[in-house]
């Protein structure tokens, strides 16, 4: 009669799930079922490797991490095969359950993060670890040997990964501990081309970011120095400074308005110049 343990397997392997709830009601202590000869895969890592959604959900109800997260003897979770075998929805689920289990790293140094950059195929579980909120994954780790995320992206020709790590802030100048940044593994000189297209979009980005940033602290402070009754500056200096902000963010009634008469009249200045709209008594 073959052996509990390896029917389990079996089991999980053909997706039987009505199979694997009834070994296991009949073998409890089957439950995590370590396979010794495979890396010591618990049933979950077999689960999440081979993409069982329901098999896997039915574990995790039964107990199957309730004393702490599974790691084979590569020191790997179930999340990261399912990470490296492109198996998204099982993924998602392993990162609802247990959200720590995202930044944990292997006897490499790679997360969930950098093995599911290395797969194509999982770049849909890529946006869940990023966005995770109590453990959000990084795109700044960097694995034993200083590969990024970024790196093996593009070591692996994923081009959407690519673009969703630069768009959240992966250094694409990053080196690892061999000197060489993510463009040096680029597969094809296709991929490299749009690797180049997609930094310099970004930057371009950046640039254009911070030139707004700029100009709303130039306005802010052009309005400032309107207030500010000491300021060394004429009224044809002033105009100058901050007409432009007048121009496109002030609206014509207010433009009409005096630019801050309050102040002028707390230090005792007699307000000058001032006329009332008109059709109204103000």
């Amino acid at each position: 009669m073959i052996d509990a343990s390896i029917r389990l397997r079996r089991a999980i392997l053909l997706g039987d799930s009505v199979l694997v709830e009834r070994i296991i009601k009949c073998n409890p202590r089957l439950l995590q079922n370590p396979d010794f000869h495979n890396q010591s895969n618990t049933s979950l890592h077999l689960a999440a490797g081979h993409g069982k959604a329901l098999i896997a959900s039915f574990l995790i109800d039964a107990g199957h991490e309730k004393s702490e997260v599974s790691r084979n003897a590569s020191h790997e979770t179930p999340l990261m095969l399912a990470a490296r075998n492109g198996h998204v929805e099982v993924g998602r689920l392993l990162i609802h359950r247990f959200p720590r289990c995202v930044t944990m790293t292997n006897e490499a140094g790679l997360d969930a993060l950098s093995i599911a950059s290395q797969a194509p195929a999982s770049t849909g579980l890529i946006p869940f670890l990023l966005s995770e909120p109590d453990y959000p994954a990084s795109p700044h780790t960097q694995d034993q040997d200083g590969n990024t995320p970024l790196h093996h992206a593009s070591a692996s020709g994923s081009l959407k990964t690519l673009r969703i790590l630069l768009s959240v802030g992966a250094n694409p100048l990053a080196k690892n501990n061999y000197d060489w940044t993510p463009l040096a593994y680029s597969q094809t000189v296709a991929a490299e081309v749009y690797f180049k297209n997609l930094v310099a979009e970004f930057e371009r980005r950046k640039i254009e970011e911070a030139k707004m940033s700029e100009e709303r602290n130039r306005l802010k402070n052009g309005g400032v120095r309107l207030v500010d009754d000491e300021s060394k500056l004429d009224e044809s200096e002033d105009d100058e400074v901050i007409g432009d902000a007048l121009r496109r963010h002030w609206s014509p009634l207010e433009r009409k308005l005096p630019a801050a008469p309050l102040p002028r009249h707390e230090w005792g200045t007699p307000v000058q110049h001032s006329r009332t709209r008109s059709g109204s008594g103000d």
